[in-house]
């Protein structure tokens, strides 16, 4: 492996296989990844040198198993697909392999290839290179194909090893690993520098590669924030200049947990000299292709495609994805999505996928998800639908393995006793308590009439249960009908709440309880006309389910905070059947006044069995808040953090969503997460403490000056 690293580049990451430019070789192009408009992505082309037209199925597969299942899927990279437009150009040879050249470039065995490009084999040539006229065959081929790639990844179809970036082009052969070929895109996307050695003493200037330095102040250092009070600077000295060694940690034993390829500190070699110049780690995967990229190379690769990146925390969900009790992170945005499971204390990514997911689902970004564990294994899994982005909608059943998001089953257009339309709803809830999540749909605006429909999961696809037209039991449906999801009978069963407050003369709220049989799936239990219990509705009231009385059924609490003089808090209790008043607080709970743009989760923040309320407001003050609204089964009382959570500063687009993510404790933590930050705060019963922080994207280093990155 080899880097020429004279240039820095604008634009970021490629994958080409050397392209054909003469009439004489037959040459098409075929799209392997689509993240979005050329202007605003990065447009990678792979091209092929050496292959008769015989032996374009084993360059094909090379390139869908080594490049796009494995360099693109894998550590930073997988990450960033949503960056990208990758397309693959075959163009025929007449001859098989590359034409062969010694030490001095003399050609030793020509060949009659598509680009004529040269193979040595030899480091100090950077294993391959170019011939005299494959620029114009590669740049006439892409004229002739339409294509006007940001990077080119060539592929030589040629036995041995090896690795080369000219520019904005990166070579390889039909033996070059998925790290070699991540290597080579550190060098083209962001412009890092190798970071192993060979003889010899640095004497230049500060280099302007990311990942390497001539500075031995600490304070002064290109990637000081990595770098832990207590390491030592250098960390390593070459006690044995000139023997073309890169020095590794040399100051006693290394800290507990030290890993050679993420501790960031001061070592000597790099760039092809061993002394004179350092390198952020012992190792890195720009310096041997088996280990991972050091922080401060993986944060130059993400700056580099920053702009061409759709990456931001709006959809986000929280399910138990693994099974070990503690709530996990699915993030979706444009054509990616991703889950991070946690460890207690932080996020790990587990997997992620851009574009298709295995089993035929295309990721788009108006994809709606619905967490449920519709298997029963013990692990959540995932319901989408899309009724925007196609010409028909769709809904799929995408499983968790333990491996991957699988689509299952996918529906085109009819979903059994149903055709849906774009702007069908769907939630989940356990109707029959077999413990496999069902799946409802609603629509009251595409048809002459509203429909509501409940489908049985039987862990593989979906059964038809009931649709109802029209009315539900002791209800006429309308298209502002909001639905929850909830056992308020306390059967082991979900039941529905469904609430409308604007289309009638004054609001309702309808309670139908789950038979868990098929032909009368909903019965009546209660309708409320205009009045809950010690409650005057209105339009804009908000129902959360939320057991607060510890007797495993689901109450109500419903908030108002902008159609009264001051704004109302409701404790309704079910009894099984109906609901009970508990508790009204007018204007305030004890301990937190009550705001109009108060937001509200339900968790239980203590792990006494009684589900209270999260609360965050960011607009009505002047400072930020967040409370705890705990409940005792009769009453709530509240506390407060203000301006900031540990390191998480409140911010005015804050969002909070409940999430047991320590596990073990019995009680509710919070994920909170703006546009382009993501954190996680920890209940403590009587106060939280921010755990992690994640500006931008989410990633853990051992690590960082703020307690984060």
């Amino acid at each position: 492996m080899r880097g020429d690293n004279t240039k820095m580049f604008r634009r970021i990451l490629i994958v080409a296989v050397l392209l054909s430019v003469q009439p004489v070789f037959a040459q098409t192009k075929t799209r392997l990844l689509r993240s979005g408009p050329s202007s605003q992505k990065l447009d990678i082309v792979v091209i092929g040198d050496g292959f008769q037209s015989g032996e374009q199925t084993t360059y094909n597969e090379y390139v869908r198993d080594r490049i796009m299942n494995q360099a693109f899927s894998n550590d930073i990279f997988s990450e960033m697909r949503n960056a990208f437009n990758i397309y693959r150009v075959n163009a025929n040879s007449t001859d098989s392999d590359v034409t062969r050249v010694d030490p001095a470039g003399n050609v030793t065995t020509a060949r009659d290839t598509a680009f004529d490009y040269r193979y040595s084999g030899v480091w100090d040539r950077c294993w391959m290179e170019p011939g005299p006229d494959t620029s114009t065959r590669i740049n006439d081929t892409l004229n002739d194909l339409h294509l006007d790639p940001d990077f080119i990844f060539i592929v030589l179809n040629v036995p041995s090893g090896g690795g080369c970036r000219r520019g904005d082009q990166i070579a390889g052969t039909m033996t070059t690993s998925w790290t070699t070929w991540q290597h080579e895109m550190g060098h083209v996307v962001a412009n890092l520098a190798d970071e192993y050695c060979r003889k010899g003493t640095y004497t230049g200037g500060e280099p302007s590669a990311a990942n390497i330095t001539i500075e031995t102040d600490r304070s002064s250092i290109k990637w000081r924030e990595f770098i832990d009070p207590s390491t030592p600077l250098p960390s390593s000295g070459n006690e044995n200049p000139g023997n073309g060694s890169c020095t590794n940690w040399n100051h006693g034993p290394k800290p507990p947990g030290w890993i050679s390829s993420q501790d960031v500190g001061l070592f000597e070699g790099a760039r092809y000299k061993d002394s004179g110049i350092f390198r952020p780690t012992e190792r890195s995967r720009m310096r041997s292709s088996s280990n991972d990229f050091n922080p401060p190379s993986y944060l130059a690769i993400r700056d580099a495609v920053a702009s061409e990146l759709e990456s931001e925390f709006k959809k986000v969900y929280t399910g138990d994805f693994d099974g070990d009790g503690r709530d996990d992170m699915v993030l979706h945005y444009a054509n990616s999505l991703f889950l991070y499971l946690s460890r207690g204390g932080h996020l790990d990514l587990a997997w992620t996928m851009t574009d298709k997911i295995p089993g035929s689902w295309e990721i788009r970004g108006r994809d709606r998800y619905v967490v449920a564990d519709f298997d029963d294994n013990g692990s959540d899994d995932l319901y989408v639908s899309n009724g925007k982005d196609w010409i028909k909608p769709y809904v799929g059943m995408l499983r968790w393995d333990g491996t991957e998001f699988r689509c299952i089953k996918r529906y085109d257009q009819f979903l059994p006793g149903w055709e849906m339309k774009s702007e069908d709803l769907i939630f989940g809830a356990d109707l029959d308590g077999d413990g496999r999540g069902d799946l409802c749909v609603f629509n009251g605006g595409q048809w002459v009439m509203p429909y509501l429909l409940l489908l049985r999961s039987n862990g593989n696809a979906l059964q038809y249960r009931r649709r109802y037209d029209r009315n539900l039991p002791g209800w006429e449906m309308k298209s502002q009908d909001r639905f929850l999801a909830g056992d308020f009978s306390g059967d082991g069963r979900d039941d529905l709440v469904v609430f409308n407050g604007g289309q009638w003369v004054f609001p309702y709220l309808l309670m139908v309880r789950s038979t868990g049989l098929a032909g009368t799936a909903l019965t009546y239990s209660r309708r409320y006309d205009g009045f809950l219990p010690g409650w005057e509705m209105k339009s804009n009231d908000l129902q959360l389910f939320g057991d607060f009385n510890g007797d495993d059924r689901h109450d109500l609490f419903v908030f108002n905070g902008d159609q009264w003089v001051f704004p109302y808090l409701l404790m309704a209790r079910s009894t099984g059947t109906q609901l009970a008043l508990t508790k009204r607080f007018d204007g305030s709970v004890p301990g937190w006044s009550m705001r109009e743009h108060d937001r509200l989760d339900v968790g239980d923040v203590n792990g006494d069995g009684l589900e209270d309320l999260f609360v965050l407001n960011v607009n009505d003050w002047g400072t930020e808040y967040l409370g705890r609204l705990k409940s005792n089964g009769s009453n709530l009382t509240g506390s407060w953090q203000a301006g900031a959570v540990s390191n998480w500063d409140l911010g005015a687009n804050d969002r909070i969503l409940s999430a047991n993510f320590s596990g073990g404790m019995g009680w509710a933590d919070l994920f909170i997460f703006n546009d382009q930050a993501f954190g996680l705060l920890r209940s403590y019963s009587s106060f939280m403490a921010t755990t992690a922080v994640y500006p931008r994207f989410v990633k853990d280093f051992p690590y960082h000056r703020l307690g984060h990155w």
